[in-house]
């Protein structure tokens, strides 16, 4: 039972925070700019005031009990109500407006991403926008865009390797393949990646296959593979609910990396958006 006269710090719900979201006491202090044993030891503060576990601890992984899943639930909460006040009271955040170009299957990452970003700088607006890789970037270079997030550099410099992704072969989950020839292909619209990819693995392998749908979005490929009229070559962060992998039935396929571009004028907004990204996407 937690004592009544217990106060919950917020320095201690911040390093906490930080601690649950990268799993880790290294990668923790390294954002906090502490050494190791300074967050430690504000951990066991913070369990010691309220008197729960809030981590399992292992030499390689941190991960939450149930008593510290509670507890970042209302930490985010804390924290962003309090970079708030602090934002009213011009202290402490940034402000202003910060424009992402980013292609549609990176677009899995984020919604970690934007939650983490807003709950540290709430007074910052994001404006979004949906675009194959190429076009991200043009948007980029010609001033319509501060960041580019994408999958393709275009044979173009500046970008930074942000994490790779496996592409794997998706079917629905209810979708039996063991006796489809020609193998049905649900693929992005020709100059995509991805789309390259499958048809070179099918083709090295000699596997017949017809072309049944192509899209241009990421939604339409999702309804017809969910509907089990074809398979598809996605990352494996698409899987979910509807979609499984059946890669050991087929071909494989290439991991695809995403790469982060900065344009020429980065305030401290965009800055915060790129660091926060990289920090999540890793």
């Amino acid at each position: 039972m937690i004592c009544g006269e217990a106060k919950l710090d917020t320095e201690l719900l911040r390093t906490f925070t930080v601690v649950a979201e990268t799993c880790s006491f290294t990668r923790a202090a390294e954002r906090l700019g502490r050494v190791q044993s300074a967050v430690s030891m504000q951990i066991r503060r913070l369990e010691e005031t309220l008197q729960v576990r809030l981590l399992h601890r292992s030499r390689r992984h941190v991960r939450l009990t149930p008593q510290g899943e509670v507890l970042l639930r209302y930490a985010h909460r804390v924290m962003h109500l309090t970079n708030a006040a602090l934002a009213e009271l011009g202290q402490g955040t940034h402000s202003g407006r910060v424009r992402l170009a980013a292609t549609d299957m990176s677009i899995g990452f984020l919604p970690r991403v934007l939650e983490r970003f807003r709950a540290a700088h709430p007074l910052v607006e994001i404006e979004l926008s949906c675009a194959k890789s190429d076009a991200a970037l043009d948007a980029l270079q010609h001033g319509a865009a501060d960041l580019a997030f994408v999958t393709q550099t275009g044979g173009r410099d500046g970008g930074e390797r942000v994490a790779g992704s496996p592409l794997v072969w998706t079917a629905a989950r209810s979708a039996d393949l063991s006796d489809i020839d020609p193998l049905p292909v649900a693929l992005f619209a020709p100059g995509c990646i991805y789309r390259k990819a499958a048809i070179a693995a099918l083709e090295d392998n000699a596997i017949p296959y017809r072309l049944a749908y192509e899209s241009a979005s990421r939604a339409g490929l999702d309804c017809v593979v969910g509907a089990g009229l074809a398979v598809s070559a996605l990352p494996v962060e698409t899987l979910g609910d509807v979609l499984r992998d059946v890669s050991e039935k087929l071909p494989p396929l290439p991991e695809l990396e995403t790469y982060l571009f900065r344009g020429d004028d980065v305030s401290p907004a965009i800055e915060a958006l790129a660091e926060t990204l990289i920090e999540v996407c890793r």
